[in-house]
């Protein structure tokens, strides 16, 4: 346990270092990679960093697929306030030794999160020639009218990421992600490459730590004559979590997006049976509430969040193969 403690304490540290304070931002471009994924992480209050026991930990610590025994898949779709979209999915896959034993786990990712259908907007001229311009989809000129649609776009941003973890040593977990972002609007669009970073360490049977460090590298530069470029800012995150029994897991994280300030995370989740569970957490303050149900190799996953854009309900499923 003072392993445990003293890798926390210098992680957090880094964090403090690596990522300067400063007042709140927006959080910069690609700010839907702060999300997060999957049903089950967000209704722990997203404190699943030394979690990371599924396929979703290809997101938030990559380090965490090498404890797959299973390849597994999973999905998530939410539809989140001001007609945002927000869509994931993945498979992991473990890989094996002539022996047949695991000897690395490789993972396939992607997230969409955008809005369609958004209306492109042009003032009508008062033109006594008769020429004036549609003031509706249809085609036609509405007097008095000053505005028309002139067409429909969209606002998508999307990552792709493939990773790569393994066992480091008798204690040690580490994981990689290579990630390629894109973001299109209207007529233009951005690409980026990037990559993250995830380690986990068993303290012992009960506790783990963990330590990721996300969108690193990552500038969408666009195609614009200007060839303006936007930074996606750095995400440190450090987490310990706690089984005090078979069926009770304890998390708490310190998530720390540079440019901004620290928050904390913090999640329990508590099997009643062997086929249902309960969650509660807090992230940076809003509550997060999820639930969980088992059907053979599908797991079921629902959480729901009390953002400062209004509530947010995902759902997402997973299967073991």
């Amino acid at each position: 346990m003072k392993t445990t403690l003293k890798l926390l304490l210098v992680s957090a540290l880094c964090v403090l270092v690596l990522s300067p304070a400063h007042a709140d931002s927006a959080g910069g471009a690609g700010a839907y990679l702060k999300m997060g994924v999957g049903a089950r992480a967000l209704g722990m209050g997203s404190a699943f960093t030394a979690v990371a026991d599924d396929s979703t930990a290809a997101f938030w610590n990559p380090a965490g697929l090498a404890l797959l025994e299973k390849s597994e898949a999973s999905f998530m779709h939410a539809n989140l306030t001001l007609d945002r979209k927000y869509n994931f999915f993945n498979y992991a896959h473990i890989l094996k030794g002539k022996d047949g034993k695991k000897t690395a786990v490789v993972a396939l990712s992607h997230v969409r999160f955008g809005i369609d259908g958004i209306p492109e907007t042009r003032l009508a001229t008062n033109d006594p020639t008769g020429t004036l311009p549609a003031t509706d989809p249809g085609g036609t000129y509405t007097p008095g009218k000053n505005v028309y649609i002139f067409s429909y776009f969209d606002d998508t941003e999307t990552s792709t990421f493939g990773s790569y973890a393994k066992k480091l040593g008798e204690r040690w977990f580490g994981g990689i992600n290579i990630k390629s972002l894109r973001q299109d609007l209207f007529t233009n669009s951005a690409d980026s490459w990037g990559f993250d970073l995830g380690f986990l360490y068993k303290a012992s049977d009960k506790t783990m730590a963990g330590l990721s460090l996300r969108d690193l590298g990552e500038t969408l530069s666009w195609d614009t004559p200007s060839g303006h470029e936007d930074r996606v800012p750095v995400t440190t995150t450090v987490g310990i979590s706690h089984k005090p029994t078979d069926k009770l897991t304890l998390a708490l994280d310190i998530n720390k997006v540079q440019d901004m300030s620290a928050k904390f995370r913090a999640g329990a989740e508590w099997w009643l049976k062997d086929f249902a569970a309960l969650r509660l957490g807090t992230q940076a303050g809003d509550l997060t509430l999820g639930a969980s149900f088992k059907v053979q190799t599908w797991r079921f996953d629902y959480s729901y969040v009390d953002e400062t854009l209004g509530e947010a309900h995902r759902i997402s499923a997973s299967k073991q193969f």
